[in-house]
Formats: structure tokens, sequence, C-alpha cells
């Protein structure tokens, strides 16, 4: 056989392999327009994903000014406060909470517990009521004690026109308390004396001693 033979092909066949060619010639020609740009896009998501070594640096650098300013302003309520020296003392009745956290032991929730407790009762009458105070126990009450005096100022209360509210909200008058006040107001007019509550059974003798500095009866 002629080595001519082997690239005899008959019409049909002929017609087929151009075909063919021309697919593979379009497909060639498709792909080269259309394939993606690899290296440009790969320096592209580089150049906007990564950053550079100075970005980076800029980056920490305003990291840590952020930090440091937030820190900055979150201790600025939290200055050191100076504490009293020994032979240096407060008054109770008039010290406001910054003047009660210069003594030493008392930080700002006792602070602001003695100031509440004070205006609740309308002044302190004897030094020895600050155990009256939630969670000052004896052993923080001596501590406290040697800067401690007391001028007793008292706001008292006007028993017979105070509302049941302002009654009842005095940490010597319970509900119970409150309630006869009131009701004896209604029905029999003003409340002369301690003397007229000290016959109610709701009022025992403690009770009595511990409202005398605190009532009017005006």
């Amino acid at each position: 056989m002629n080595w001519k033979d082997y690239f005899y092909f008959q019409k049909r066949d002929r017609t087929a392999i151009l075909l063919l060619l021309v697919l593979i010639a379009l497909s060639g020609g498709i792909y080269i327009f259309t394939r993606p740009q690899q290296s440009t896009d790969k320096e592209d998501v580089n150049t906007s994903s990564t950053p550079s070594k100075a970005n980076i640096d800029t980056l920490t650098g305003k990291t840590a000014t952020n930090i440091y300013e937030q820190e900055k302003k979150k201790n600025a309520g939290y200055a050191y406060q100076e504490k009293l020296k020994r032979g240096e003392t407060i008054e109770l009745n008039s010290a406001d909470t910054t003047s009660l956290k210069k003594i030493p032991g008392i930080g700002t929730g006792f602070a602001n517990r003695i100031a509440r407790y004070r205006n609740l009762l309308g002044g302190f009458t004897d030094i020895t009521q600050l155990k009256e105070v939630w969670g000052l126990d004896n052993e923080l009450y001596d501590k406290i004690i040697p800067f401690i005096v007391l001028i007793p100022q008292i706001e008292k209360i006007k028993i017979n026109s105070a509302d049941f509210n302002e009654l009842n909200r005095h940490p010597y008058i319970d509900y119970r308390q409150t309630k006869v006040i009131i009701d004896i107001r209604d029905r029999k007019g003003s409340i002369e004396s301690l003397k007229r509550l000290s016959l109610l059974e709701e009022f025992t003798d403690d009770d009595i001693k511990r409202l005398t500095p605190y009532l009017s009866f005006d």
C-alpha cells in the first residue's frame, strides 16, 4: 500500500474532518478572547486586600492610640483620692460624697450610702448611727470614727402635715406605723405629742426614743 493511501479520504470524510477543524479553530479563538486575566486580577487582589508594611504600621499605631485614649477617658473619673491624715477630720452632716471619700476605708460606694442614709434620716444625731448604713460593719466603723466629728443638724418631719410617702420613707417609721399615724390624723385630727404615739402598740419605747429628735408636732 502506498503511503499516500493513508491520506486519501472520501468526500464525506473530508467534509467531516473540515467541520471538525473549523470547530477546533472556533473553540480556540473563543478561549483566547474570553479567558480570565489571572495575573492582572491576582495583582489587583493582592493590592486591594493585602496591606503593605507601611499600612500595617499605620493601622497598629492608630489602634494603640485609640486604646490609649479610651483608657485615658475611662480612668479620668477614677483619679486617686487623697485620704485624711491622722488628726484630720470631716463633719459628718455637712460633708458631700467627695469629702466622705477622703476618710480612710471609705470609697465611692460607702460615701454614696452614707449620704443617702443621712438624707433619709434628715441628718445624723449620733455618730453610732453610721452602723445603720448597709454594709458598714463594726470593723470599718472603728476604723473611720477617728476621722469624723458631728454637729447635729436635723431636718424634722412635720408629723401632722407630711404625706404617706414622706412618713414611710423615713428609716425609723415603717409601713404599719405610717398607716396608724394617717388614721389618727383622719379620725381625731392633729397628734399633739410623742406621748400620744407612745400609747399606740405600733410604737415601742425604742421607736419613740429614736424618733424623738426627728418629729415636729407643729
